[in-house]
């Protein structure tokens, strides 16, 4: 299945990782059958952000970047999610600052996606610029238009790094995912608006559609690549894949 995908799009949001640091097998496996260019970004495991909420996180999260460093210039960025109800208290606060202050490795790219909206204060955009990692930009149950356009004009104004990091995501499950079934064109028209302005300042955009924001992901990618006059990815038939 990775091959078929990897002939039609660029990069893949791995959430398999999510779950627990992925076997040393599976990452040859997944370089091996990707071709050159493409890339993968990887969800750091629900250990480091759900369960320890980056207390005493730092060997497991070591280990994490250690195992998926082989995918070399195929590793895109390391996305660390935080669970919704990660709320910006004191001690939360003190844990995931200095968790991204001492943890990151300069050499990769991450992104920060943080679910509640009053982390998003001046004290977290100067501690992403202070680190040189991106805040995840987002539309879902978590993150509205308003919160996403706030946070790309604090990127731009000044960049913590030259990637930036999009994710659309929807706010409801769908019963199948075979054709769009609900019109974002409203929001297509603000996004197409602000990843301009990131194109100014960012060296890499990756930006990852789940089917549940229109109802079928590939037609959300296809419809923001024309927007933005980038070569579409080729159709296909294969919706199993999705």
């Amino acid at each position: 299945m990775l091959a078929s995908y990897a002939k039609v799009f660029s990069s893949v949001e791995v959430d398999a990782t999510y779950y627990g640091i992925p076997r040393a097998s599976s990452i040859e496996t997944w370089r091996e059958r990707s071709p050159n260019g493409f890339r993968f970004s990887l969800k750091t495991p629900s250990t480091v952000t759900h369960d320890r909420r980056f207390v005493n996180a730092d060997t497991y999260f070591g280990a994490f970047l250690q195992r998926i460093r082989p995918l070399g210039d195929k590793l895109g960025v390391v996305l660390i999610q935080c669970p919704p109800d990660f709320s910006p208290a004191r001690d939360s606060r003190a844990a995931l600052f200095g968790f991204m202050e001492t943890e990151l490795s300069s050499d990769l790219a991450f992104a920060l996606e943080l679910r509640d909206p009053r982390w998003y204060d001046d004290a977290l955009f100067a501690h992403a610029r202070a680190n040189h990692f991106t805040l995840a930009v987002t539309e879902g149950s978590h993150s509205d238009l308003g919160l996403a356009a706030k946070i790309v004009e604090e990127l731009v104004r000044e960049p913590p790094a030259q990637h930036a990091y999009i994710r659309w995501l929807g706010d409801q499950t769908l019963p199948h995912y075979d054709h769009v079934q609900l019109d974002r064109s409203g929001s297509h028209d603000a996004w197409e608006r602000m990843i301009r302005s990131l194109q100014a300042i960012c060296t890499d955009i990756y930006a990852y559609a789940s089917n549940d924001y229109e109802g079928f992901a590939p037609a959300t990618l296809r419809a923001m690549l024309a927007r933005l006059g980038e070569p579409a990815p080729p159709e296909t038939g294969e919706l199993r894949l999705l």
